[in-house]
């Protein structure tokens, strides 16, 4: 490849002689960091930070420099594991200690960087002055060290749904300009705190990240993709421009990702790069093919924190494999909906604002007497006598003989309900709030929605949900597909439509042995014939799977099924295909409704 892309990389201007927190060498760093206070994360942190950010200015050899950040890369390591902790899974707009959290270690990410990229250019320049150590050598694991550092700073900002800093993809692309100008790309690097990789692998496992639609993905999938590109790497090719053979290009003097190539044609060839990903994409086939040997769900395990999913070898396949586009054209709105958020409360809107032992028993359904008292916290049976029973002296009735006149008042059905009502309503605004949105534009297909930190802190890429237009009664199912982050506590999350109706059902599994599983709430979607659309079941993300046979459930009415085809998973909820199985009692009444036909009914008429 040639070298015409200019290299552009910044770094700050070295105005100080000296480092006022540690001794300037290899031993005075690693001093300093064994005697950070690692029982107190922020504060490791914060000093760390401080740490960088002088050194950065310090003038200094570039192999010492070097030097000096591998013994404080061990600390800058545990440090940043530690404190993720602290700001992932967490609300998308975070708590303000959550949220410091994730600055604090974005700051860290980029000084570290920073660091590393410091002794990759001033050993280029000084090459001739630097003698204990080869300086390609030099060079190359430092592009290396900061390609690994940058990758890590944007899995962060993808997993926080944050939009990417300014000049953050510029850094990565000139990074490895650099390193192919130099020819060291492919040259082995040890690494035995994030693993050993080349230049090459270290650029495709945060550049195809961008690629893997990131905002459709939870915190945990990104973070087991970024690992599985980690271990594919080997399977991309990075290839001239003008090979015309790759899905993705990349311009390594722009500040952009990686962008369809057929979409974007490149501006200036000499600094374009194609990435052809059909050899991952026939990789990931194998490992499809594997896992649909296996039972269903078996995650692929990279090491014992990092699993991905095998539904995600679905979600890679497409994105890496063939270009997604549009398929509806978008109209700007500014209608507000309502939006139920989950399975359980999407069920008990559909079903009219009915609770689920409604659902399966009625609208006049009362709980056994047995149910009852105990979900009534003033009617509980007390192991030891309350203070507050001296209150009244001239009270004849004991607690227990107290508690035995209210519970036979609550067998009459028509004060239950009205003892209960008010109670049970208020309830159920609470658990299953109807929350007001505003739509910023609309397709056939979906809807683009935007909220601010009163909406619900669960919301997740992935989780089902209800959407009812204003003045309407019907709710559609959707799903959320991406969910991005903006400025000022406000965030986007984008919906695809499933189905414009339901019909609310009680599930039960049916098990070989006879026993009987517990009713759990279920969807089903509607056959749409229009668009050639079969009926669907949503079911809870565990505990259903294919070919299983399965009761359905609402009042007065039960119906036998078997799951069939898996159509999509998520973490919160599964989509399957099923089929309608007669039961015997069907068949024998469908029998005595036809007329019977004999050889022998001729006969019986002329008697």
């Amino acid at each position: 490849m040639n070298d015409h892309t200019p290299i552009k990389l910044r770094v700050p201007r070295q105005d100080l002689a000296e480092c006022t927190i540690f001794r300037a060498t290899a031993d005075g760093a690693q001093i300093w960091a064994q005697n950070l206070p690692i029982a107190n994360t922020r504060l490791v942190i914060q000093n760390l930070r401080n740490a960088l950010a002088e050194l950065n200015r310090v003038d200094i050899a570039p192999d010492v420099r070097f030097n000096i950040m591998e013994a404080l890369r061990p600390s800058l390591h545990v440090a940043l594991s530690t404190m993720s902790r602290r700001f992932l899974n967490q609300p998308l707009i975070m708590p303000e200690e959550p949220r410091q959290m994730s600055e604090l270690a974005d700051s860290l990410y980029s000084l570290a960087t920073t660091g590393y990229i410091i002794v990759a250019v001033h050993t280029l320049r000084q090459s001739d002055n630097i003698y204990e150590v080869n300086p390609a050598r030099l060079v190359c694991e430092s592009v290396y060290r900061a390609l690994r550092l940058a990758g890590k700073k944007i899995l962060q900002t993808f997993q926080l749904h944050q939009t990417i800093p300014p000049y953050l993809w510029l850094e990565i692309n000139q990074l490895y300009a650099l390193a192919e100008q130099q020819q060291l790309t492919e040259l082995p690097v040890e690494d035995k705190l994030n693993g050993d990789g080349t230049i090459k692998t270290a650029y495709l496992q945060a550049l195809l990240l961008g690629c893997c639609k990131p905002n459709q993905l939870r915190q945990s999938d990104l973070a087991a993709v970024y690992r599985g590109l980690y271990e594919w790497g080997n399977y991309v090719k990075i290839q001239k421009y003008n090979s015309n053979d790759g899905l993705f290009r990349v311009d390594l003097a722009s500040d952009r990702p990686a962008v369809y190539a057929s979409l974007y044609p490149a501006s200036n060839e000499a600094q374009c790069r194609l990435i052809n990903t059909e050899a991952l994409v026939s990789h990931l086939d194998s490992l499809k093919l594997t896992e649909d040997k296996k039972p269903r769900n078996t995650p692929i395990v990279f090491d014992k924190d990092t699993t991905l999913p095998s539904n995600m070898l679905d979600h890679l396949k497409s994105s890496l494999g063939y270009m997604s586009t549009r398929n509806f054209k978008r109209t700007v709105s500014g209608e507000m909906l309502g939006l139920s958020i989950g399975l359980s409360s999407i069920h008990y809107h559909i079903a009219g604002r009915r609770t689920f032992e409604q659902v399966i028993h009625g609208v006049n359904y009362v709980p056994p007497v047995t149910e009852r008292t105990v979900t009534n916290r003033f009617m509980e049976k007390r192991d030891r006598r309350d203070d507050w029973e001296q209150a009244n002296p001239h009270d004849e009735s004991t607690p227990d003989e107290l508690h035995e006149h209210q519970g036979e008042a609550l067998d009459d059905p028509a004060l239950v309900a009205l003892m209960s009502q008010g109670s049970e309503e208020e309830t159920a605004q609470q658990r299953y709030p109807i929350h007001p949105v505003h739509m910023t534009d609309a397709s056939p297909g979906g809807y683009c929605l935007e909220w601010s930190a009163k909406l619900p802190a669960q919301v997740r890429a992935g989780d089902i949900v209800g959407v009812r237009e204003g003045g309407r009664s019907e709710w559609i199912i959707a799903v959320i597909r991406w969910v991005s982050q903006l400025k000022e506590a406000k965030s986007l999350i984008g919906v695809e439509l499933l189905s414009p109706s339901a019909m609310p059902f009680g599930a039960r599994i049916q098990k070989v042995t006879g026993e009987e599983a517990a009713l759990r709430r279920v969807l089903l979607l509607p056959e749409i014939k229009l668009v050639g659309q079969p009926h669907t079941l949503i079911t809870p993300r565990a505990g259903f799977r294919e070919r299983q046979k399965v009761i359905l459930v609402r009042e007065g009415e039960e119906f036998l099924i078997q799951l069939q085809r898996q159509i999509s998973t998520t973490e919160n909820f599964t989509q399957f295909d099923f089929r309608y199985i007669k039961q015997v009692e069907q068949i024998v009444a469908e029998d005595k409704s036809s007329k019977l036909h004999s050889p022998f009914d001729s006969l019986w008429d002329k008697i």
